[in-house]
């Protein structure tokens, strides 16, 4: 079975699969929300796949049957481990990737430091002739091709 449709998106039962799955990986408490309550299965899971495509193979066999969610997942990490492994971190990914979990957890994303350098801190970098030899070395880069007219 592919897990792609026509329309080159994944089929709505292994949509709803996953969602299955992931909640019993990670159960709602402590203010986080279950996956299925964010949409893991939706907008998330399209995300984790475009970001990391060749650990979506491990959706095909976690949603492989008919099994019971909580069977399903104890099945794979018996007789699949590195399968298991890998969706259980392709589908944390994705959980972890939506703001209200971010939220609940404090977490407010990556993002850069608005605080100036340090007064000496360039100075310090340049003792004991570190760099030295990227100095002494010079700028080396490649001209852009100058644009066509």
């Amino acid at each position: 079975m592919t897990i792609i449709n026509d329309t080159g998106l994944l089929h709505e039962s292994i949509r709803e699969r996953v969602a299955e799955l992931a909640d019993v990986l990670m159960p709602a408490g402590l203010d986080l929300p279950a996956p299925s309550e964010i949409d893991i299965q939706g907008h998330w899971l399209d995300l984790a796949v475009a970001a990391a495509p060749r650990m979506a193979r491990s959706i095909l066999a976690a949603t492989d049957g008919t099994a019971k969610p909580e069977d399903a997942i104890a099945k794979l990490e018996a007789e699949q481990p590195e399968v298991f492994t890998e969706f259980a971190f392709f589908i944390s990914g994705a959980y972890f990737m939506h703001p209200r979990v971010r939220q609940a957890l404090g977490y407010e994303g990556q993002s850069i430091p608005e605080d100036p350098p340090a007064e000496g801190e360039s100075e310090y970098y340049l003792e004991g002739d570190l760099l030295q030899p990227v100095l002494a070395r010079g700028p080396i880069y490649r001209k852009p091709p100058a644009p066509a007219d």
